[in-house]
């Protein structure tokens, strides 16, 4: 667990030795306060839901891009290798990358809780749904930040990692809104029951749904192992 506290330090700390971090940070609220301000002028003071709803489109974008250069990068100057002999155990590698990523994450929120100032200022917001439309960002931005941990292990190219990660979430999210149609209704369900879009939805209003936690939960647990076992499978090449 150490050698993944200091993997996480260093990674961390690279964010913001380099322009990515400040650039993804300000797209992000660059939007995000544009959601907020178009939902206060239509009156509603009291709720963040149109940033949490539409803010998640975003976050679709951050999670590959804060990810893709975590171990293509290290995998393409030939760090990667020097990694593998260092006395540290895949998992170690990977937990110290995704939590260095997490933490980026909530310092990219941060900012976020001026649109609550706002709120506070203007209105009574509802506290207990801004929460649980926060835990919903912060559950899906695992998701989002696991999925691209995978992509950049399998392979050395920037690019390909981000594209890859945001690929399958964009066909995820889409391909749920477009097949339930031609389906039956059972598979229609079934289908329906993917949709990342459906389950941020009860976050962002304060509903919180066993099932919604553990959809993200498992995509994040799923997307890691994947991660490590991708490590495992070059350490033996």
């Amino acid at each position: 667990m150490t050698r993944a506290l200091a993997i996480a330090r260093r990674d961390f700390a690279s964010y913001f030795l380099t322009p990515v971090g400040y650039i993804v940070t300000a797209m992000y609220l660059l939007f995000t306060g544009g959601f907020f301000l178009y939902a206060f002028r239509q009156g509603e003071v009291t709720t963040l839901r149109p940033v949490f709803e539409y803010g998640t489109w975003v976050l679709l974008f951050v999670g590959p891009a804060v990810t893709m250069r975590m171990l293509s990068e290290e995998s393409r100057t030939g760090t990667f290798e020097m990694l593998l002999t260092a006395p540290v155990r895949e998992w170690e590698v990977i937990l110290g990358k995704f939590a260095a990523a997490k933490m980026f994450l909530l310092v990219m929120l941060m900012p976020t809780l001026l649109y609550v100032a706002a709120l506070e200022m203007h209105g009574r917001p509802d506290y207990g749904e801004l929460l649980c439309g926060y835990l919903g960002v912060l559950l899906a931005g695992a998701a989002y930040i696991a999925s691209g941990l995978l992509a950049s292990a399998l392979t050395s190219s920037q690019l390909v990692a981000f594209l890859s990660a945001l690929f399958f979430w964009l066909v995820l999210g889409v391909g749920t809104k477009l097949l339930p149609p031609y389906l039956s209704e059972s598979w229609a369900k079934i289908v329906v029951r993917f949709d990342p879009d459906l389950r941020l939805r009860d976050f962002a209003i304060g509903l919180i749904d066993t099932s919604n936690v553990v959809f993200f939960a498992a995509f994040t647990v799923l997307f890691l192992v994947g991660a490590v076992k991708a490590l495992e499978s070059r350490r033996w090449r």
